[in-house]
């Protein structure tokens, strides 16, 4: 095998660049490499299909401006589009970026909504429809959903239960407002060129906006209420709308929370249920952070007291940053971080709120991670079955960004369901844009931007339903090639390109970080174990 490695041609070599890491891997130290590049890759999104595969789009910076690209990973965690991403725009962006959306459409379809200044200095909208084999439905050039003088950033797009494609976003400036445009399957602009203004006056400027699909085409909406100065009425809001943009519920929408402002920047986060909403959010109301959460029903009445449900009472504590997913049952739980009054000491806690508005599970919530100096980032939810997950970056050294990545998988008790917490990426580096989304198999998909190699690059990794990693389709870290599931000549050239390149896929032994010898002896050697 060692005469073997050495005699492969460099063209054969450069050919198979790519290859590498090329489906789920169950190593929490390798995990799955989405994409990997001298410059940087950031502010990523992610969205899984019903069919396991997921997309995940990132901002790419390169030497002649921003690109937007995307790819696309089979239910196995295997590329599907070329190995730098697909191509979406490369079209002028700012020397800034701002926020974006990527979703799944119910055809496996990816649809996103960016902003750029393609057609001059300030931002409009656009959309764009790719579907599974990277063909650009809506054309080469996405739909132009907003084009005018005014500034414009941070849409959101969703698919609705009619098969529409709904974009929300604020406009600032002469006719400040959030705006919505509705498109066809087609590319068809439904609405008024430029879209419809469906919160505000013009005086006020809404953000910070999250939308979800309801039933009969309708859909729910949060925001915050005006961010024009650090003195406005940031207070939180909500609406159903129709996709015409009518309102469905109190006109100028509803009151979710206006004890106190949220702070600057703050998105509170919303998830659709029965035709109604949760939402949740922090504020400093009674002089320092505190977490709440409110439901909404189907006529918009909010179901808990006004202002919302405290998540925690305990004292000498604040909490921030909750994420919020639905229990069994309908209960809605949150993961925050519970930190004490000099933000010092934390520790990652969940509480489950339950139909009644009622702190179920006490008054402090549960801990699941100790309460000490490390610092946690603010964790990502969803429902699994059984209980809730959530997934956060903890950080082991005061003041240095290296971190891991942990899960906790709950019941509705707070209890693990897992023996221990998970070790999603146990690489110590610095790790940002944390996402977490559910798979149509009762699996998780986690991805996010990751300095490991030395800039920001975008990883991914799957978490099955009982807890372990990796996915179907192949055998062992040797099967890095096509086709999965066998162990030919493919792999060891995937090896070599890999090592070559000082890839995290051929990075298979200790010392992590450190590519020699003993990563080609691992190779080797599970080479050599086969298949099962």
């Amino acid at each position: 095998m060692r005469h073997l490695c050495v005699v492969v041609s460099a063209a054969v070599v450069g050919s198979c660049v790519g290859t590498a890491s090329a489906q789920w891997t169950d190593d929490p130290m390798l995990n799955t490499s989405v994409v990997q590049s001298p410059l940087d890759q950031t502010v990523i999104k992610l969205g899984v299909g019903a069919d396991g595969a997921s997309w995940i789009g990132w901002f790419d910076f390169q030497p002649g401006g921003i690109e937007v690209r995307v790819q696309r990973l089979g239910s196995d965690g295997s590329p599907t589009l070329a190995p730098a991403g697909l191509l979406v725009s490369d079209h002028p962006q700012n020397t800034f970026v701002v926020d974006w959306d990527l979703r799944v459409d119910s055809s496996g379809n990816c649809m996103l909504a960016f902003v750029d200044i393609r057609m001059g200095g300030d931002f409009d909208v656009y959309a764009y429809l790719i579907a599974p084999d990277g063909t650009m439905l809506w054309g080469a050039d996405g739909v132009t959903v907003s084009d005018n003088a005014d500034f414009e950033a941070d849409p959101r797009i969703i698919q609705n239960s009619d098969g529409d494609y709904l974009v929300v976003w604020p406009r600032f400036d002469s006719a400040a407002g959030l705006y919505m445009q509705r498109i066809s399957p087609a590319g068809a602009i439904g609405l008024a060129p430029g879209g419809v203004r469906i919160v505000g006056d013009g005086s006020a400027s809404p953000a910070f906006v999250q939308i979800e699909p309801t039933f009969e085409g309708d859909f729910v909406a949060s925001w915050v209420r005006d961010t024009t100065t650090f003195f406005s009425d940031r207070f939180v809001d909500a609406q159903r709308f129709g996709s015409d943009g009518a309102e469905r519920w109190a006109a100028g929408g509803v009151t979710v929370s206006d004890a106190t402002v949220v702070p600057i920047a703050h998105r509170p986060q919303l998830l659709e249920m029965s035709g109604g909403a949760v939402i949740a959010w922090h504020d400093t109301r009674d002089g320092d952070f505190d977490c709440y959460v409110q439901r909404l029903d189907a006529a918009g009445v909010n179901v808990w007291p006004a202002n919302g449900v405290q998540i925690s009472t305990e004292a000498g504590r604040q909490q921030l940053a909750p994420a919020v997913a639905i229990a069994p049952g309908g209960d809605a739980m949150v993961f925050y971080r519970n930190m004490d009054g000099a933000q010092n000491f934390q520790s990652i806690n969940v509480q489950r709120i339950d139909v009644g508005g009622a702190r179920a599970l006490g008054a402090n919530g549960v801990a699941l991670t100790p309460f000490d100096t490390q610092f946690k980032s603010p964790p990502r939810a969803a429902s699994v079955g059984g209980g809730v997950a959530g997934i956060v970056d903890r950080q082991p050294v005061l003041g240095n960004t290296d971190g891991v990545l942990e899960m906790m998988r709950v019941d509705t008790s707070g209890a693990l369901l897992d023996a221990s917490i998970i070790g999603v990426s146990t690489a110590v580096s610095s790790k940002g844009r944390l996402s977490l989304a559910s798979s149509g198999d009762g699996s998780l998909i986690s991805a996010w931007t990751d300095d490991r190699a030395g800039n920001r690059d975008v990883f991914a990794q799957r978490i099955n339903a009982d807890g372990s990693l990796g996915g179907a389709g192949g055998c062992n870290e040797a099967d890095l090639a096509e086709p999965f599931g066998s162990l030919d000549f493919s792999d060891v050239v995937a090896f070599l390109t890999a090592f070559g390149a000082m890839d995290p896929a051929a990075d298979l032994a200790p010392p992590m970080g450190v590519f020699d010898f003993s990563d080609v002896v691992a190779f080797l050697g599970a080479f050599g174990a086969g298949c099962p």
